[in-house]
């Protein structure tokens, strides 16, 4: 299989995170590739755990003490500011960056600062030349996406829905949705919008929960298949629905066929495990 250069350098990025021993454990099984990574400068977006990481470097300027004491605390705030270029890269949906949305609204530019701050520090070496590299480590979830996702994905009272006969639950009933999305060349996005070839709304933020959507995010993201089936995310019996091709701006909308839109809609059991964002879309 040949590896391309992006894929190459995201492996060394994690194992370099992780890994102090990195180049000892390369041969080893330690990279779990169904994860899904965009690749920054100076960190990376995990969208399969919902993490963010940022590196952060900071050198002596001269040899005098308090030189040496203000390193780990430049480095911090290196890192801080590469966190935060991240935070405004990611994209919400279809024609709306994090990044466009805070020029308008300093709230929201606070809560992303804020949210570097309070990043936690999960490596911090000095170096050969008395230099301090720092790794910081945030996530997605909780207040950042209580923050910027939109205002109409809204929280969705307990629905009473009358359940079929037990034998028919355990043989039939989809406990949540995988969405095959391989090949389309999908960006990963916070609010994705799915849609049948007509148009009608698959999964968008009529049905979506804002409780469950700021605590776990709107779907996760994989990059296998087989381990997006094994996540508890979406249960022991998943509905699995292909793709038929992207569209939108920036190629982050998934269109599916007719026939499967329809089978959704059939299925009673969707209102809860959508409400629930019990959702995966699986991309190359």
């Amino acid at each position: 299989m040949k590896l391309n250069k992006k894929y190459l350098t995201a492996c060394f990025i994690i194992l370099l995170f992780y890994f102090p021993n990195a180049f000892c454990l390369a041969g080893q099984k330690d990279l779990n590739t169904s994860l899904c990574i965009t690749q920054f400068k100076n960190g990376i977006i995990n969208w399969t755990t919902g993490k963010i990481l940022a590196t952060g470097k900071a050198s002596v300027e001269d040899n005098t003490q308090t030189s040496h004491k203000s390193v780990p605390g430049a480095a911090r705030a290196d890192a801080n500011r590469h966190i935060i270029d991240i935070l405004k890269q990611l994209i919400i949906n279809n024609s709306l960056s994090v990044g466009e949305y805070a020029s308008s609204n300093d709230v929201i530019m606070a809560g992303i600062e804020k949210t570097a701050r309070d990043a936690v520090i999960t490596r911090q070496y000095y170096t050969s030349a008395l230099s301090v590299e720092i790794l910081i480590e945030t996530s997605m979830s909780g207040g950042f996406l209580q923050l910027v996702l939109p205002e109409k994905i809204r929280q969705i009272p307990q629905i009473n829905i009358e359940q079929p006969k037990k034998e028919m639950m355990i043989k039939n009933s989809y406990t949540g949705l995988i969405i095959d999305a391989r090949k389309l060349e999908i960006e990963p996005v916070l609010n994705p919008v799915i849609i049948s070839e007509q148009g009608d709304d698959i999964y968008s933020a009529a049905f979506i929960s804002r409780e469950f959507a700021v605590q776990n995010g709107v779907c996760r993201y994989y990059c296998d298949l087989d381990q997006a089936s094994k996540d508890d995310r979406i249960g022991s019996n998943p509905l699995i629905i292909k793709g038929l091709r992207n569209a939108g701006k920036q190629n982050t909308a998934i269109i599916v066929s007719m026939s499967d839109y329809l089978l959704l809609e059939k299925t009673t059991e969707r209102h809860t495990f959508l409400k629930e964002c019990r959702v995966i879309i699986v991309k190359d």
